[in-house]
């Protein structure tokens, strides 16, 4: 008798993630506007209702979604964060920031698309904004914690920049993907990461 309600409540929690990774994916491809109960169904793969039974509108839904987003966001932000080694008597620099650069080339499009049309949408939709400054927040938080274990002299400034740097490159990277992409990246990066640490460890 105590298995049967667990395990629906597992199933209604699968379909309930199914909606929201399938809104991600519709957001990405249509934009937020695009978002409609029969879309998202469909992509989520069950029946048009299904949205509305886990969702009392659609702005519940969108949300819903981005703030999963965010989640995921803040679950790779922590992993990486917890990558950064302990100073001591200073750390190779260099060799870290090609790290970020991999974690952040192999990030999904879809996850980055829909992250900038929940950022574009902030304007129009008020439940946006909480999710959309977790997200910019927590990539803040993981960029001046490694700065911090660099012994950057300001730490929150160099993680702003760097975050700001990277949003840009991922942005125009949707638009206008080069083959160079990867090596530009590192290089700027690279450039930013010297000058805030402005110590001879930054190039070890």
């Amino acid at each position: 008798m105590g298995i049967r309600p667990q395990s629906h409540y597992a199933r209604g929690q699968a379909r309930r993630e199914r909606l929201l990774d399938a809104t991600a994916e519709v957001i990405a491809a249509r934009g937020l506007e695009g978002v409609t109960h029969r879309a998202v169904a469909a992509a989520a793969g069950l029946p048009p209702s299904t949205t509305s039974y886990f969702f009392a509108s659609m702005d519940e839904l969108i949300g819903a979604a981005v703030t999963r987003i965010a989640d995921g966001i803040l679950e790779a932000t922590r992993d990486l964060v917890a990558d950064v080694p302990a100073v001591d008597g200073g750390i190779p620099a260099l060799p870290y920031v090609d790290q970020l650069i991999d974690i952040l080339i192999a990030s999904k499009e879809t996850l980055i698309r829909a992250q900038f049309e929940a950022y574009l949408a902030t304007s129009r939709r008020p439940e946006l904004v909480e999710p959309v400054q977790r997200i910019v927040q927590a990539l803040e938080d993981a960029a001046e914690s490694m700065f911090v274990a660099l012994e950057a002299p300001d730490a929150r400034l160099a993680g702003r920049e760097l975050v700001a740097m990277v949003d840009g490159f991922a942005l125009q990277r949707l638009a206008h993907p080069r083959p160079d992409d990867r090596a530009v990246l590192r290089d700027a990066l690279r450039r930013l990461t010297v000058t805030h640490l402005g110590r001879a460890s930054a190039s070890a």
